[in-house]
């Protein structure tokens, strides 16, 4: 198993530091920021234990930065007071790798901003404004940053993130809106969903010289999306294999064969990967050794006996990709 040197001794410095995070030169680290699974007990309370555990399997396994309480969190079955609390134990637990956290409540100004300064007073060091949550699917970009612009107006000192999620809908930003949002200077995080290698980087290209970061979010393009000069990498499979995502982001901006061989085990896994999904990944991080059960608060249907199958010989194979 791949263990990145940094990582470990973040790991093991966790208990050491407080709440305390910051930014070097304002903007976050390049690499593997996972999606953070939330664990819980059979009764579907937090397991708080398990956290721990699962945000040192991250540091552990070279994870650069922690997204907590993204869809993949199960954010939104989580009540606010949980999705602070959560925020709060993963940055204690992550000492000095950073934390950037979403759940914010919509985007009334006053909720929002209330929410935001609570995140901060977490630890968190920049808060996701999902990008569905601002306006309608079909209101125009202006409406859209109005309104980002008056949530930015209230929290004057925090950071932001920006993350196109699926749900409620998903709202893709053009490269125009993210050049608007770099040259605010407000936001050092960007989750992207767009999916195709091209529009992820034209992103790239509109945040030049500002403190976004672009993390792209669709595996089969991980390796060329780095190449072509973005930031890192944010999704699922860091859920199932943060050893190999981590090898595949170190390896992405070095020429010869290793990067793509990885690649291409990350995207053909990914199918099986996305199927029952969370509930698959807290699975996959069960058979690795972390102890989390495969319990989700979000519906999801039972896996079928075939569906388990190719996921106990993905496991299986994963163990192998970098032996």
């Amino acid at each position: 198993m791949l263990t990145r040197r940094h990582a470990l001794l973040s790991t093991l410095a966790a208990p050491l530091f407080g709440r305390k995070q910051s930014l070097k030169k304002g903007r976050v680290p390049a690499g593997l920021w996972p999606v953070m699974l939330t664990p819980f007990r059979l009764d579907q309370s937090i397991d708080w234990p398990a956290l721990d555990a699962l945000t040192d399997w991250y540091l552990a396994n070279g994870a650069d930065g922690l997204f907590a309480c993204c869809q993949s969190s199960e954010v939104w079955d989580l009540t606010e007071a949980e999705r602070l609390e959560v925020t709060a134990r993963v940055v204690k637990r992550a000492g000095r790798t950073p934390v950037v956290a979403g759940g914010l409540p919509g985007f009334a100004v006053a909720p929002v901003g209330e929410f935001v300064k609570r995140l901060q007073d977490c630890g968190a060091v920049a808060a996701v404004l999902t990008t569905g949550q601002i306006t309608e699917k079909n209101d125009p970009d202006s409406l859209w940053r109005e309104r980002v612009e008056a949530i930015l107006a209230v929290a004057p000192e925090m950071p932001f993130g920006l993350y196109e999620a699926p749900r409620p809908y998903k709202r893709l930003l053009s490269p125009e809106t993210m050049s608007w949002a770099g040259r605010t200077g407000r936001f050092v995080f960007h989750k992207d969903t767009t999916c195709e290698l091209d529009a992820v980087l034209a992103k790239v290209k509109a945040v030049q010289g500002t403190p976004v970061g672009i993390f792209n979010a669709h595996v089969p393009i991980l390796v060329d999306s780095i190449r072509g000069g973005g930031h890192g990498f944010s999704g699922i499979a860091a859920n199932a294999y943060p050893n190999i995502v981590a090898h595949a982001v170190d390896q992405a901006s070095k020429k010869g064969p290793e990067a793509d061989r990885v690649q291409k085990f990350l995207t053909e896994s990914e199918l099986i990967l996305n199927v029952r999904y969370p509930l698959s990944a807290k699975l996959m991080a069960g058979w690795a050794g972390q102890p989390i059960q495969p319990v989700c608060r979000r519906k999801v249907v039972d896996l079928t006996p075939e569906q388990m199958q190719r996921l106990r010989g993905l496991r299986a194979a994963a163990d192998q990709v970098l032996s």
